[in-house]
């Protein structure tokens, strides 16, 4: 009997922990709001003036890789575009949250599916990785010499730790 007590004393002490790492605002949600991550994905935003209306106006997709090639980014230059309107700056918790999950498609998958695909995109795509913080040899890198100073925190280790926290917590947008 001792020993059950302990066992559901000790579990119970874990769980507020766990909770809150399982959500979406505690970990998540300030790392999405990161320039590197937002600066892409609002590029062609007008309303908020991306980079396609005030630094960047007048430049077509085939002059992108005249700066932006795989020597400065790590990564094949038709693949530098984020999708845009996905999660941009100024967006709540549940509507960062819930506009990534749509973009996968998320209403027509089963939760293994969709975590999977989230692990994939989140742990793999060139674009993700190079908005983390030492992801790679040239996460925040620029044209020009230049660098992305507010990438995501923490490196990956931190980043993989809390997205399997939130996905094995349910994915819930909160």
């Amino acid at each position: 009997m001792q020993r059950l007590f302990l066992v559901l004393l000790l579990a119970s002490l874990g769980t507020p922990a766990y909770a809150e790492e399982a959500l979406f605002s505690a970990q998540l949600y300030p790392k999405f709001q990161a320039k590197a991550c937002t600066n892409c994905h609002e590029f062609f935003d007008k309303k908020r003036q991306g980079r396609a209306h005030n630094t960047h106006k007048g430049r077509t997709v085939e002059e992108c890789a005249d700066c932006h090639d795989r020597d400065t980014t790590g990564f094949e230059d038709e693949e530098w575009f984020a999708r845009t309107g996905l999660y941009v700056s100024k967006m709540t918790v549940k509507q960062t949250c819930e506009s990534m999950k749509a973009a996968i498609q998320a209403q027509f998958k089963s939760k293994a599916l969709l975590a999977k695909q989230l692990e994939k995109h989140l742990f793999e795509d060139p674009r993700v990785l190079w908005g983390i913080e030492g992801a790679t040899p040239k996460s925040g890198q620029l044209p020009e010499g230049q660098r992305e100073k507010d990438l995501v925190k923490g490196g990956l280790v931190e980043w993989k730790a809390q997205v399997l926290a939130w996905i094995k917590g349910g994915m819930r947008c909160e």
